[in-house]
């Protein structure tokens, strides 16, 4: 239960101070960039290796891509109208039957 605790403390603190979690994931990102920039080219395997901060780019617009399909599938496949349940029954008796 010490963890449950823990858990909980820990992600009401993150939703309360969540201006600060912002900065540090923009700091983050930043630093991967960064890190990107500064690293050896001699680790470079492709071509697009060598094109400063391509790879955090790279990552980034596949994440939003990601976000964007299943954002896609939901809205297609998973929502319903806020009646779907309800329809039809003006027609048919409250219990569902005619």
């Amino acid at each position: 239960m010490a963890l449950v605790d823990f858990t909980a403390r820990v992600l009401d603190t993150l939703v309360r101070e969540v201006r600060w979690l912002r900065r540090g994931a923009i700091l983050l990102a930043g630093a991967v960039v960064l890190a990107d920039i500064l690293k050896d080219k001699g680790y470079s395997r492709f071509a697009w290796d060598g094109i400063p901060a391509f790879t955090a780019i790279y990552a980034f617009l596949g994440a939003l891509a990601l976000i964007g399909l299943y954002k896609l599938i939901g809205y297609g496949l998973v929502y319903r109208r806020p009646d779907y349940y309800h329809r039809g029954q003006d027609e048919r008796g409250a219990d569902g039957h005619d």
